[in-house]
């Protein structure tokens, strides 16, 4: 069959004497009845697209160049099998067991796995632009991703397992994952921002503002995924304020150490009233530091409650 088949026609040839064949190949068995080869990008892969398997085991298979393209698996077991230059873009696998498998090299475009256990797997350099994992038992670092990925795939993937994780209760690996996304969405942000693009010079300045936001928030809180930034962020916050006020004299007759007191019981918003600042100045100033002392403790509510939440 041409590369250029319906998926109907794909699937519908697919009688069961062709399936047990072909199942019979991929445990590397021979078999009376040949499968077909498909030529594709100077590669001879078997053709396997629209095959639809079920309830078998293939633990320990050697997959090489299979192209199981728009292909149904349900309940089949991959324990320690192997996957090399194999296309699996497009199929749909429910209830699998990929436990140690090895997935190398292998395009899994557009993919979906459902209810599947892929604990000790490794994907290394294989392509997972928009598959979608739901209830499935994966780790992201068992994932090593192409080295000509692009940061807006990767921030996909990592969205994808971010949401699986937490449908699995894994809060953990979720606030991990979602960490990781917007890394990689910042740097898609600096690739537009400073990339070889034609952009206007307005388009160019926006992308470089949202860059620097993003890189504000990563320095400031970790995208609200890493409280004990912003805690670290306060108290310098409050020693830097204090010694301006140390500078300008705000609270006459007093040292460093009183000045930076007066800076924490404004940023903190206790306001015992036991120091005062005097002259314009240094009043505009612990008020901007109030402004600021109730918007950083509002974020790190907001970031440890969420860590709270999720243990």
């Amino acid at each position: 069959m041409s590369g250029t088949d319906s998926v109907a026609q794909l699937r519908g040839r697919w009688t069961p004497a062709l399936t047990a064949a072909a199942l019979q190949r991929l445990l590397g068995l021979e078999s009376a009845i040949e499968i077909p080869s498909l030529e594709l990008d100077g590669r001879t892969q078997l053709d396997l697209r629209g095959i639809r398997i079920e309830q078998i085991q293939l633990d320990g298979a050697q997959l090489r160049d299979a192209n199981l393209r728009w292909a149904t698996v349900r309940d089949v077991g991959f324990k320690g099998a192997s996957l090399v230059g194999c296309d699996l873009s497009q199929a749909h696998f429910t209830d699998c067991y990929f436990r140690r498998a090895a997935f190398e090299r292998c395009d899994i475009v557009n993919a979906r796995f459902e209810n599947s256990d892929f604990s000790g797997a490794r994907f290394d350099a294989c392509r997972l632009d928009f598959s979608a994992f739901a209830g499935c038992e994966i780790a992201f670092d068992s994932i090593r991703f192409r080295r000509d990925a692009a940061p807006q795939v990767l921030a996909r993937i990592c969205r994808n397992l971010k949401l699986n994780a937490m449908s699995m209760g894994r809060f953990t690996d979720a606030s991990d994952l979602a960490y990781l996304e917007r890394t990689f969405d910042r740097h898609a942000l600096r690739q537009r921002a400073f990339g070889a693009g034609t952009l206007s010079t307005t388009d160019r300045l926006h992308a470089v503002a949202f860059w620097l936001d993003a890189v504000m928030l990563n320095w400031l809180w970790g995208y609200g995924e890493k409280p004990w930034r912003l805690a670290t962020a306060m108290v310098a916050a409050i020693v830097a304020f204090g010694t301006l006020q140390y500078w300008l004299q705000g609270v006459p007759g007093r040292d460093w150490f009183d000045h930076v007191y007066f800076s924490g019981v404004t940023f903190l918003t206790i306001g015992y009233g036991d120091l005062a600042p005097v002259g314009v100045l240094p009043r505009l100033l612990a008020l901007i530091e109030g402004a600021a002392g109730i918007l950083f403790i509002g974020m790190l509510v907001a970031s440890a409650t969420k860590k709270i939440m999720y243990r």
